[in-house]
């Protein structure tokens, strides 16, 4: 949950602001937070959800790039993801959300 501020760079307009703050809301919500896993149980690999798909975040029109990582034992104990505006670049965003979700999962799986 790092980054919001870098939201608060691009909005220029008060409508930007009024979706920046309504994003904010919630994410500030636990029980929307905990659904961040629940997405990914569905299966491997990167999961999109864009604009109203999207009921976490539906009326900021933001979208959601999520990949879980897991354990030695193949069981998911956590997600990494991305949160964006629906024109996001998702080409360039997916693999590194990937990426980023293998690594974190090779590195916990290698400690134990």
């Amino acid at each position: 949950m790092r980054g919001r501020s870098n939201l608060l760079e691009a909005a220029g307009e008060a409508e930007d602001l009024d979706r920046i703050r309504t994003l904010f809301d919630d994410l500030e919500r636990k029980r929307d937070i905990s659904e961040f896993l629940e997405l990914t149980e569905g299966g491997d690999g990167v999961r999109i959800f864009i604009g109203s798909e999207n009921k976490l975040f539906s009326l900021s029109g933001s979208s959601l790039v999520v990949s879980p990582y897991m354990n030695a034992d193949r069981k998911i104990i956590g997600a990494v993801g991305v949160i964006g505006p629906t024109r996001l670049n998702y080409g360039r965003i997916v693999p590194i959300v990937d990426y980023t979700a293998q690594l974190v999962g090779k590195m916990l799986s290698d400690r134990s």
